[in-house]
């Protein structure tokens, strides 16, 4: 019988779950995984992306799955390889993107606990902290089941990353094909994600319908579920404003009439004076000033549901009239049928044009910088020329300090995951 090295059967699991790339920094540990995928990974389509420094390939991970809906995979060799992930995967966790993290180990018989190896470095509680879920692979004949069990972690309920930690003799080792379960998706994890409950999706509507200026508040968790149709459906049909945190944007093009842009006066003003207000995918963190007055209403006066894939997050941080586990995209489809029952189409609350007018007003200041030709220019400059020159479709990558403040304020987002 034929007999395949772990490297390789951790590439067939890959091929399974159609990974296209694969970001690293080579290492002798990882020789076994990197020739499959050159030997087998190329003729399915696998990419290995050679990149300059671990860090880097963590973050291009991050950004394939952030931008393609898909997970990303990145690996490390062990020691100094791993630790460099490290800064890549934390924003991942921090904003719930999946991917798989793997990193190379030494031998079984010289690891955990370590005693005096070269590079030795205990990865498995390194990246606990900033991972879903991790795990040490001991043996070949465990790769499959716990790339599945990684994979299905990574991408169920609230996505996020995760790690396995592979010791070079599991990689180098080799076994009969035939004790190798490689499955497809479908047969290890949910292919359809789960939807509120019918009865708390029904009081939603009514509240919704009912309402005199109903708000909806978009979060990342509408990206990750890909709801950004069934939430542009809803808001439409409510006619609800609708503001979105900042890494919800792209939830709703931020020129359609009913958005108004994150955290803004508009935004603040639409959020308080809100009679009902639906939360989707978001925990109202820091930059939603976690739910409080004034930046909302008082909790006692203003309804809120809250719609989430995590039970953790609702009313995290503001109590709530209605709490709704569910994927973001299927329950908001739910909703839009139980909106339809109750009645027609409503036209867009009517302070929708003061809010409208408020922005203005707010941007104008902003604009006025923008456009001078005063020398030196002015940062705002650069970023109105820069959205203007590109197409609505392009992906903003920015940096963080006062290039994040510029962008929010005149970087417009109009479409989702750019």
């Amino acid at each position: 019988m034929v007999q395949i090295s772990g490297g390789e059967l951790l590439v067939r699991c890959l091929i399974k779950e159609n990974v296209k790339y694969v970001f690293g920094v080579p290492g002798g540990q990882l020789l076994t995984f990197l020739d499959a995928i050159k030997r087998v990974g190329e003729k399915h389509g696998m990419k290995f992306i050679n990149c300059r420094h671990e860090q880097a390939a963590a973050s291009m991970a991050d950004a394939y799955a952030r931008t393609s809906g898909e997970i990303g995979v990145c690996v490390g060799t062990v020691g100094p390889g791993g630790a460099d992930l490290v800064p890549g995967v934390y924003p991942a966790y921090a904003d719930s993107v999946p991917m798989l993290v793997i990193t190379a180990q030494n031998q079984t018989w010289k690891s955990y606990p370590d005693h005096g190896s070269m590079q030795a470095l205990d990865q498995f509680h390194l990246f606990k902290p900033i991972t879903k879920w991790n795990a040490v692979v001991s043996h070949w004949e465990r790769i499959p089941e716990l790339v599945q069990r990684a994979i299905r972690i990574a991408l169920s309920g609230r996505p996020g990353p995760v790690h396995l930690d592979i010791p070079v003799d599991v990689l180098y080792n080799g076994n009969e094909e035939s004790f190798a379960k490689v499955y497809p998706p479908e047969r290890y994890r949910p292919m359809k994600p789960p939807v509120g409950h019918p009865e708390l999706v029904e009081l939603a509507a009514e509240m919704l319908y009912s309402a005199e200026r109903p708000l909806i508040h978009a979060g990342t968790g509408v990206l990750r579920a890909k709801a950004w149709n069934e939430l542009k459906e809803l808001a439409e049909y409510l006619g609800a404003v609708v503001t979105t945190t900042v890494g919800g944007r792209g939830s709703i093009p931020e020129d359609h009439p009913l958005c108004i842009l994150p955290a803004s006066p508009a935004a603040i003003t639409a959020q308080n004076e809100s009679d009902v207000v639906l939360v989707v995918g978001s925990k109202m963190g820091d930059l939603d000033f976690w739910g409080k007055p004034p930046a909302w209403g008082d909790p006692e006066k203003q309804k809120t549901i809250q719609i989430d894939i995590d039970p953790e997050m609702i009313a995290l941080n503001r109590p709530v009239d209605v709490g709704i586990v569910g994927d973001a995209r299927e329950t908001l489809k739910a909703l839009i049928e139980a909106v339809r029952r109750k009645g027609e189409r409503r036209e867009p609350v009517e302070r929708l044009k003061d809010y409208r007018k408020m922005q203005q007003e707010w941007l104008n200041g902003f604009l006025s910088l923008a456009e001078s030709s005063e020398k030196p220019i002015h940062p705002l400059r650069v970023i109105k020329d820069v959205r203007e020159f590109y197409p609505r479709n392009a992906i903003s990558i920015v940096d963080g300090g006062n290039t994040a403040v510029w962008a929010s304020y005149l970087n417009r987002i109009y479409e989702p995951n750019t």
